[in-house]
């Protein structure tokens, strides 16, 4: 049940009872396949925290996590780090007390629940929902972007789409490009693209745990002027092109153009699932064709140590991908010597889709 502290929303609320009392819990529910990514969440817990906090200063947060691994819920935790009130992040049963950031208040009786606002669900079905939740972070894309970021089959997505624009929740249309400069006169997208409309929006907003009247800018992609390019294309296909390459592999979802915390550098593509038996990330940048050979390898070792830094943090198994033409993979493979075990370096050409050769665990890659 959704429960309510003025003008704030959970997604349930709990009084947890421990040895010397009970606590006054609000629940905040995330699913890991929701299309988005597991550091976005933290911008929009705070808010809610800060709004939380002025009314309730008893409260305390548990975020429940679905997942099928631990990677999701284990990033979950570490984004909310100082976060103004305890809170617990757990992937099932209820959290112990030691297992909030810090002891959370108790009190000697059980609280009387807080006001229950009535669930209004949402008008569309679990596919459209995630079409939805797709446009919702990327703003617009095309159908096969649409599918592999919402982890759906492509028949699956075009029928959702159609549904929502009749609806009156989707739209698909040309519309001006993001500006990177304000004075430049704005160009259009050379052909239609799918779009969230408000209402359709808003269903993607609730669905997310956002309350009305508060912002969650964090869920939005970086580099927004990219979109409707190449580039930009197979970053978002990144998920779908893996899952054709390496069919053995487990794709849990993938998100394009994310900013991970501690790292100074933004990878194309990044995606979470399972191959080899263990829990792994994929890395994908597409290569540049206009820069030199120097300037391509130092963008490869530099984005390269990054992604070894984010698989040494966290303990992770690391497919790095560099799709690109052939003399550009020829020039980076340089960059990518003395890898660990866990760390596999994979080449593609971006022209030929759902193709990838074999991984070779800290091996350099052959062109």
């Amino acid at each position: 049940m959704t429960v309510r502290i003025c003008d704030v929303t959970f997604s349930d609320w709990v009084s947890l009872q421990f040895e010397n009392g009970w606590t006054d819990t609000f629940i905040f529910r995330i699913d890991a396949r929701a299309c988005i990514p597991p550091f976005e969440y933290a911008p929009l817990l705070k808010r809610i925290v800060a709004h939380t906090i002025r009314k309730r200063w008893t409260a305390s947060i548990w975020v429940q996590v679905n997942a099928p691994g631990e990677w999701y819920a284990v990033e979950v935790q570490r984004s909310l780090k100082g976060l103004n009130l305890p809170y617990a992040v757990t992937q099932g049963d209820p959290p112990g007390y030691k297992e909030f950031s810090w002891p959370p208040w108790l009190g000697h009786t059980k609280l009387p629940d807080p006001p229950v606002v009535e669930e209004k669900l949402p008008p569309v079905s679990p596919e459209e929902l995630r079409c939805l939740q797709a446009l919702g972070r990327m703003k617009k894309g095309n159908e096969d972007e649409i599918a592999s970021l919402a982890g759906l089959a492509a028949e699956v997505t075009k029928t959702a789409l159609d549904f929502l624009k009749e609806k009156e929740l989707v739209t698909y249309k040309t519309s001006p490009r993001i500006r990177r400069n304000k004075s430049r006169p704005s160009q259009m997208d050379l052909f239609p693209l799918w779009h969230t409309k408000p209402k359709g929006l808003a269903i993607a907003l609730r669905s997310w745990g956002v309350p009305r009247g508060i912002e969650f800018t964090a869920r939005l992609e970086e580099n927004l002027p990219q979109v409707g390019n190449s580039h930009r294309y197979i970053a978002r296909v990144w998920s779908d092109w893996l899952e054709s390459a390496w069919p053995q592999a487990e794709i849990w979802a993938g998100w394009s153009e994310v900013r991970i915390p501690e790292i100074s550098v933004i990878p194309d593509g990044l995606a979470w699932g399972r191959i080899d038996g263990f829990e792994t990330l994929f890395w994908l940048e597409v290569g540049d064709n206009h820069k030199s050979e120097r300037e391509i390898q130092t963008i490869v070792a530099k984005r390269l140590c990054q992604a070894r830094k984010l698989a040494d943090t966290r303990n992770m198994q690391l497919v790095f991908c560099l799709l690109a033409p052939a003399w550009v993979r020829a020039a980076a493979r340089w960059s990518c010597k003395n890898l660990p075990p866990n760390i596999g370096v994979v080449m593609g050409d971006w022209k030929r889709y759902g193709e990838l050769p074999t991984i070779q665990w800290g091996k350099t890659p052959m062109n």
